[in-house]
């Protein structure tokens, strides 16, 4: 027995600093956040505070099926399975009043995309009166892993909150969550990290801890990189992920990403913009960069906007939800996928996966927050994209006429890929 309590001591010796206090179930991350202590926290939950272990994806599912069943504003559903057969997971979170009226409100989305037939007052009580829709994506590139566990922190921080912030997302948004875009790149990502870390992290450089097996985590299964396949749908993550995306028809949409360095990037967006992106949509860039500096400000954090992240390229997680009326944009994370727990920069600082997650989780707040504050001018501009659109079918040419006679197989590819994406 003695020889046990030894080796569970040294255990406890061996944690990382601040193990210990966060497991007590505080969550300082939000500035003023209050909690329900009926909903379990990460740290609680998972035995470890968010920023000090890599989150595998069968325990982030667990702990998202926690919350669920604790939470009467969150639902956990599947949109599909990766190739290795992993749940692709999707959370609706709202007001417990929002869920009864769950459906309405997703076919009142609907009827802002397609106006056709409605008569405006219809058009205007929906904006009026229906919350609208904001989906997040996390980690769709595997390697830049930080992004899940912002993911379980956001969740958190909305099935628990009580504060009038997070009660006020939940009164104007349903919140669509994928927590994990690429299930098996970022397993093959922790799974390197669990097998090359010792017993404690090393803030080395030099570190193996901080080095990944090939071939890293940031494709799918197939290797294939996800966030250019948007446009193409070539792969069943991105197939899957289209036709949940397009039964919301989300006013917003953010893509969580990673990249080196130290600050944080966040839109608008640098030139050149596909020419599909319309004004409006650029000025809304600007009102989400504002909220977001906004809530970076508080923490003192760098940040900056316009440079290294264009919208050209149709196929990226911001550029193609932007040509279906959303706003689409990319968050870029420093730190990037080789940072493990912690690292040393070459100033003596530390840049730790904590950091990342933190900044991450207070973009996805601000977003949310900006978009609950500005529903109804969001939902009218939304409304305004698909008129111009439809407007654009009364032009010289509305209809374009595929002929299959030459090569039937690629004429049924290219006419399966356009439907699929929503285009008549």
């Amino acid at each position: 027995m003695k020889r046990i309590l030894s080796t569970m001591a040294l255990s406890l010796c061996l944690l990382p600093a601040g193990v210990e206090a966060q497991t007590a179930g505080s969550f300082d991350w939000f500035p003023g956040g209050t909690y329900d202590s009926s909903i379990p926290t990460p740290a609680s939950f998972l035995g470890y505070a968010i920023g000090y272990d890599f989150t595998p994806h069968h325990r982030l599912k667990a702990y998202l099926e926690a919350v669920a069943a604790a939470s009467d504003r969150v639902s956990l559903g599947s949109y599909g399975l990766t190739n290795e057969g992993r749940d692709l997971m999707l959370l609706t979170i709202t007001s417990p009043a929002n869920h009864a009226r769950l459906e309405e409100i997703r076919l009142n989305m609907g009827v802002l995309a397609d106006p056709r037939g409605v008569d405006q007052t219809e058009l205007d009580a929906i904006i009026q009166g229906s919350p609208t829709v904001a989906w997040l994506s996390y980690s769709v590139h595997g390697s830049e892993s930080a992004g899940t566990e912002a993911a379980i922190l956001t969740v958190y921080q909305l099935a628990a909150g009580t504060d009038a912030v997070t009660t006020n997302i939940l009164d104007e948004v349903v919140v669509i969550i994928d927590p994990l875009a690429n299930p098996d790149g970022r397993e093959r990502v922790v799974h390197s990290f669990q097998k090359r870390r010792g017993m404690t992290y090393t803030d080395n450089p030099s570190g193996w801890e901080h080095g990944s097996d090939w071939p890293g985590g940031r494709t799918n299964h197939y290797y294939f990189d996800l966030n250019r396949d948007w446009s193409w749908q070539t792969q069943v993550e991105t197939q899957q992920r289209t036709i949940e995306y397009l039964r919301w028809n989300p006013v917003v949409h953010v893509d969580f990403h990673e990249m080196g360095g130290d600050s944080y990037f966040f839109f608008p967006a640098a030139t050149p913009v596909h020419k599909s992106i319309p004004s409006v949509t650029m000025k809304w860039q600007g009102i989400y960069g504002e909220g977001n500096a906004e809530a970076f400000d508080q923490f003192g954090w760098p940040y900056y906007t316009k440079i290294g992240f264009d919208m050209y390229y149709p196929g990226f997680g911001d550029s193609w939800p932007s040509m279906l009326g959303a706003v689409g944009m990319t968050y870029e994370q420093g730190g990037g996928s080789s940072v493990g727990i912690e690292i040393k920069r070459e100033d003596g600082t530390t840049h730790s996966l904590r950091q990342r997650a933190h900044g991450h989780f207070t973009a996805s707040m601000a977003t949310l927050k900006t978009t609950a504050e500005r529903r109804q001018e969001r939902m009218a501009d939304f409304l305004a994209f698909f008129r111009h659109a439809l407007a654009l079918g009364d032009g010289p040419v509305s209809t374009y006429a595929f002929v299959p006679d030459t090569d039937p197989y690629n004429a049924d590819r290219l006419v399966k890929l356009l439907t699929r994406q929503g285009i008549e």
